[in-house]
């Protein structure tokens, strides 16, 4: 077994066991995730459970797709704090399982930072990295809120590939907050693998289980 599936897995146990701890945070929740592309509607929903003390979480993550090879378990560790000034960080690892298409996949290093510019601007930018393929990517974003309710954003991303050329990605989308814990997101795809762009339609639910 992989040792660092089995150093996820327990550090995510020992964060969730004490649940009377000092500053524990448990959260959960969910997706259901649309595409449309010509012809062929795609579906993938998934949920998530994760604890957090003191700005280090670890938690997992479900995904049932249409295609039976891309279901997906994903465990995952990390460290994030925001600052008074508005930058945040957040550096994580995380392990990809396939249950129906080999099992224990690879892994990636993540580092996501970002930074509010003013009251209703906000930019991110996203790196991960594969120590084993040594592939990465970069995305950077920018999200800007319209209104308490809606928020317009759009992301570039180049994304590395083994033998083949970069993958670059665009999207643009706008998203609108139903309540503090469901927001619905419609956004238009593009990337240099794919004939023609396509929309999709996603509806998130996040809420705080325990503490904070």
């Amino acid at each position: 077994m992989n040792t660092r599936f089995v150093g996820i897995a327990t550090l995510a146990l020992s964060v969730a066991a004490p649940a009377s701890a000092e500053g524990l945070m448990v959260l959960g929740g969910g997706k259901l995730d649309l595409r449309f592309p010509k012809g062929n509607a795609t579906q993938e929903s998934s949920a998530y459970l994760e604890a957090e003390v003191q700005g280090f979480y670890a938690g997992f993550q479900g995904l049932v797709a249409n295609d039976d090879a891309a279901t997906e378990i994903s465990l995952y560790a990390g460290y994030r704090q925001e600052l008074a000034s508005g930058f945040s960080y957040d550096l994580s690892y995380t392990r990809y399982l396939y249950p129906n298409d080999g099992g224990d996949c690879c892994g990636e290093i993540g580092l996501s930072l970002g930074v509010a510019v003013g009251e209703r601007l906000g930019l991110s930018t996203d790196l991960t990295y594969d120590p084993e393929s040594s592939l990465g990517s970069i995305e950077v974003g920018a999200e800007q809120m319209l209104t308490d309710q809606v928020t317009l954003s759009a992301n570039v991303g180049l994304f590395q590939q083994d033998g083949d050329p970069d993958e670059k990605t665009w999207d643009l989308g706008v998203s609108y907050a139903i309540s503090d814990e469901a927001e619905v997101d419609l956004r238009y795809y593009d990337s240099s693998e794919q004939q023609s762009g396509l929309f999709g339609l996603s509806m998130t639910f996040d809420t705080k289980l325990l503490g904070g």
